[in-house]
């Protein structure tokens, strides 16, 4: 019975190892797609999780934008380099890059000299003060006395001064001078001096003259040439009684001296004026122009009688002159027959 059993249990043990056997081979002959499938598929996935990854690593600056430019900067001995280097820091490179002529303009206005006004050229003419001929300022002349008044200019224009200029008046007083012709010719860059004959007005305090240069048509231009004399006395002061007559001024009504007015404006001039004679002052008398500008007005009667030690008010229609300047007018009363007397009644005209 053993021998049977071992039998049995060899014949059991070699039918299980064919059974393996079999098994075995059928296995290899026999492929399983799910197991095989699956490490494929786990394997290609982790071959594309791995290239997105090496893809993200090759792009960082598109990925992470700011750790990049962080890293360049602290990186970087000089990251700024480029900017510090301007000459103004800050906005001004920007400014300066995007329009370099910009501040070479308005930002130095004065850094070319300009040296003559162009707004007083006319055309191609212009010229510039160069110097009073003696340097005086306002020097002392008692009233009609005569005098030479002298400038030095130069033609600053680009076109010569033909023979035919004129010194024309501007303003002020003119003592007794009047439109002069240039007779000589200025070439461009040349000097010339410029000479008037006056006569010191009957006066008190400093007066002052304008004139300018002006092409043979009167058109003007180049700066203003200023003349000022000192005359005695002040313009409260009174002249020596003519007899029995003699005159103060009490007060300026209207206009004081030093009146702005604008350009051809009229306006009426009234002085307050005291009989300080002992004679009557008739109807006849007058308010008598004496020097500087008329303003547009002339010699008018009283038209009333002022008895010694009384006050009248005498007005005059003026129209301001249609130039700007400063214009000076003197006035005085005069008697019937003509006789001057009193004080010289003058002032200011400012006109804009």
């Amino acid at each position: 019975m053993k021998s049977i059993y071992k039998d049995l249990a060899g014949l059991a043990a070699v039918t299980v190892c064919m059974a393996l056997l079999l098994s075995a081979c059928g296995s290899a002959a026999t492929p399983g797609p799910t197991p095989d499938v699956s490490i494929y598929y786990t394997q290609a996935a982790a071959t594309i999780a791995a290239g997105q990854t090496q893809t993200a690593e090759a792009l960082p600056s598109a990925t992470l934008p700011a750790p990049t430019a962080t890293a360049t900067i602290t990186d970087t001995p000089q990251p700024a380099a480029t900017p510090e280097q301007n000459t103004n820091p800050g906005p001004t490179p920007a400014l300066t890059a995007t329009n370099p002529a910009a501040p070479a303009g308005p930002a130095y206005p004065s850094s070319t000299p300009v040296p003559v006004d162009q707004g007083a050229a006319f055309g191609c003419y212009n010229a510039s003060f160069v110097a009073d001929i003696p340097p005086w300022f306002a020097p002392t002349f008692s009233p009609g006395q005569h005098f030479t008044k002298t400038w030095r200019v130069k033609n600053t224009g680009s076109c010569d001064w033909p023979r035919g200029f004129l010194i024309v008046f501007g303003g002020g007083n003119r003592f007794g001078a009047d439109t002069t012709t240039i007779d000589q010719k200025v070439a461009t860059g040349s000097t010339a001096d410029i000479t008037l004959s006056m006569v010191a007005p009957s006066m008190t305090g400093q007066v002052t003259g304008n004139w300018m240069l002006a092409t043979d048509v009167g058109k003007p231009f180049g700066p203003v040439l200023s003349v000022s004399i000192t005359l005695p006395g002040t313009s409260n002061a009174t002249i020596v009684a003519n007899g029995c007559l003699n005159s103060l001024l009490i007060s300026d009504v209207t206009i004081p001296s030093g009146s702005k007015v604008n350009t051809k404006d009229t306006f009426t001039k009234t002085w307050q004026i005291q009989n300080t004679g002992t004679c009557n002052w008739t109807g006849n008398f007058k308010i008598t122009y004496l020097d500087g500008d008329m303003l547009g007005a002339d010699t008018t009667k009283i038209s009333r009688t002022v008895v010694p030690g009384g006050t009248t008010e005498i007005s005059l229609k003026m129209t301001a002159p249609s130039t700007s300047g400063t214009y000076q007018s003197a006035w005085q009363m005069s008697s019937d027959t003509g006789q001057l007397f009193g004080q010289v009644f003058q002032f200011t005209l400012v006109v804009k």
